[in-house]
This record gives C-alpha cells, structure tokens and sequence, in this order.
C-alpha cells in the first residue's frame, strides 16, 4: 500500500506539472480485453524434474479511468485501472520424491487481480479536425490484490493439495512498460498496446512446487472523454 501511496503521489505531481503548461486537460472512462501468456520458470525444488513447459494465452479485462493533459501534440496520460489477467501453463513432472507429486503433466493457472496505475508519454501523429492517431509509451505500476491465485491441476482436471506447491507467492507489486498507438475519433478513445514484464508477478519456493511467473499482456481498450 505504501508503494501505491508513492506511485500515485509521484502521478499526480507529474500531472500537476504538465498541466502548468498544458494547453488540454480531458477526463475519461475506459474498459478493455486482454490477453496474457505466463513465462514460467522454477526454482530448484529438492527431488523434482521439470519438462515441456508450454504457456496459453488467456482472456483477462480491464476497467478504469483516465486523464490527458497536454500540448497540440506531446501528452501525458496517467491510468486508474482494475486489472484482471489470466495466464496457464503445461508441464510435466519426470522425477518426484516420495510423498509429493506423482510423476506426469500438471497445469499450472495464474489469476492476477490487481490496482494498475500506467504512467504514459503520447504523440500525436495525426491530429485532424475530428479524429487524430497517437502512439505511447510508459510504465505501469500493479499492485496485487489478495485475491490473485496459483493453482495446479493434474492431467484430470483435479487440483493438487496445497500442502505440495506454493499457491500463495505472488509479489506486492509489479512493474511492467507498455507500448501502443491509438486514435480518438470524437470523444471515443480507441487503444492497442503490449506490455512487458519488468519484474516477476510471483517467486516460486524451493522447499515445495513453486514457480516464476511474468506476463507479457496484449490489450485492447475503449474509452471515453468527457471533456
């Protein structure tokens, strides 16, 4: 909570800033789809072999609210969004100590539900009388909310006793960077961006299954300005 305090304090000084000399200041509401793929790695759990990991991407969502402030063409846009975003992965275990997992292919599912403040640096390309086309870039800061979860099921869909992995790893916040273009046709503000991974959503434990989690995420988002 203490870094979400920062992060928005900073945003907002940042926002205060640029609107001294900004020329527009819009106010916006948005809702977007993503699609999450799960790098996953492990950390050396005594008596386990590793294979064949392969991530699938999942649907995730997004809602929230925006600012623009800015010049004719240079803006700064920061972010409010509540984020969901869904990622698996397939593996198999070749080698297991007695009393943990057997061996054969697991599922790993990764819920992330978090408070996502991205802090980003536009363009505008094209500015036309009605519509105009813009490119960003900037960071995102995610805290995790205690809801977020790692689960793992065996090949028949049944999840493994928690006692045997660490569902529960996942870091207080997360940094990521994005990257996009968009175009605002009216008051209706069109979005497509990518986010990479900058820091680990989850750490794995090596005294049970745990593994190391981080997103690349492809979104695409609508918004509206209401001035």
């Amino acid at each position: 909570m203490k870094n979400m305090k920062k992060v928005l304090f900073v945003a907002a000084l940042l926002a205060f800033t640029f609107s001294t000399f900004a020329q527009t200041f819009d106010l916006g509401i948005k809702a977007g789809i993503n699609s999450q793929k799960i790098t996953t790695d492990h950390p050396s759990a005594s008596g386990y072999t590793f294979s064949d990991f392969k991530s699938d991407a999942k649907m995730g969502f997004n809602i929230g609210a925006f600012a623009r402030i800015g010049g004719s063409k240079l803006y700064l846009q920061p972010e409010l969004l509540y984020s969901v975003k869904k990622g698996s992965t397939d593996l198999a275990i070749g080698t297991s100590p007695s009393g943990g997992l057997t061996t054969g292919t697991y599922t790993q599912s990764v819920d992330v539900n978090s408070i996502q403040v991205p802090l980003l640096l536009g363009y505008k390309l094209l500015d036309l009388k009605l519509a105009s086309i813009r490119a960003f870039t900037g960071p995102a800061m995610s805290v995790i909310m205690k809801s977020s979860q790692i689960k793992l099921t065996n090949s028949g869909g049944v999840a493994v006793d928690p006692a045997l992995y660490n569902p529960d790893t996942f870091k207080n916040n997360v940094w990521n960077w994005q990257l996009g273009a968009g175009a605002d046709v009216g008051p209706l503000v069109f979005d497509v961006r990518y986010e990479w991974g900058l820091s680990n959503v989850s750490d794995g434990d090596a005294t049970k299954i745990g593994f190391v989690n981080k997103g690349n995420i492809l979104t695409f988002s609508l918004g509206y300005k209401f001035f």
